[in-house]
């Protein structure tokens, strides 16, 4: 990830978390007797979706794999194929997302791969 990239993906994170702030003070504003688990509640969803962005821009800081070239069959050694990059949706304790990386594949032994491992 360029510096200029990484700059740019760490003010989209603050974007999301200024905002996510100020949903949560206005819906705290009109809800003053909530209990603590109606506001982790509300607090929990919104931090899943910060950290689902977090988690993406991490797994893919050093590039999503699709500019590996002579890319080679972990199991078997034979050369693989570049067939796309699918989306695919991730879920972790930390967050969900929605994550597009390069897919290789081995029509020798039919295995595939997400580079970078």
């Amino acid at each position: 990830m360029s510096l200029v990239q990484s700059k740019k993906a760490k003010e989209e994170m603050w974007q999301a978390f200024e905002q996510m702030w100020a949903e949560l003070e206005q819906w705290r504003e009109k809800h003053p007797e909530a209990s603590f688990d109606e506001i982790a509640g509300q607090l929990t969803p919104r931090r899943r979706k910060i950290m689902g962005k977090l988690l993406a821009q991490l797994a893919c800081q050093h590039g999503d794999g699709e500019v590996v070239e002579g890319l080679r069959c972990p199991d078997c050694g034979e050369g693989m194929s570049y067939k796309g990059k699918p989306s695919r949706a991730v879920e972790h304790l930390e967050g969900e997302l929605e994550l597009a990386r390069a897919y290789y594949h081995c029509a020798h032994c039919e295995s595939g791969l997400f580079p970078p491992r």
